[in-house]
């Protein structure tokens, strides 16, 4: 699962999308991060939250964050970890 996020705001509707897909909650995923539900949702938003909170969610997910220039030509390829 990857996306290309432009900004804060689509980095935290990919995050929601990981989230429900792995079909937890938020109220979960929230206690799980040892953060208030507030937290969460405002990070789920794009708003205003703290950097170790998105690399904390994005580990949670087993997602990983990658930051290329704009003008990078990035090829992306999944593959299954055995």
């Amino acid at each position: 699962m990857w996306t290309n996020s432009y900004s804060m705001e689509q980095t935290g509707e990919f995050i929601q999308e990981a989230r429900r897909a792995k079909g937890i909650t938020q109220a979960a995923f929230a206690q799980d991060l040892g953060v208030s539900h507030t937290t969460l949702s405002n990070l789920e938003q794009g708003k205003n939250t703290s950097t170790h909170t998105l690399e904390l969610a994005l580990q949670r997910l087993g997602l990983r964050l990658v930051i290329v220039p704009k003008t990078a030509h990035v090829s992306v390829t999944e593959q299954e970890v055995q």
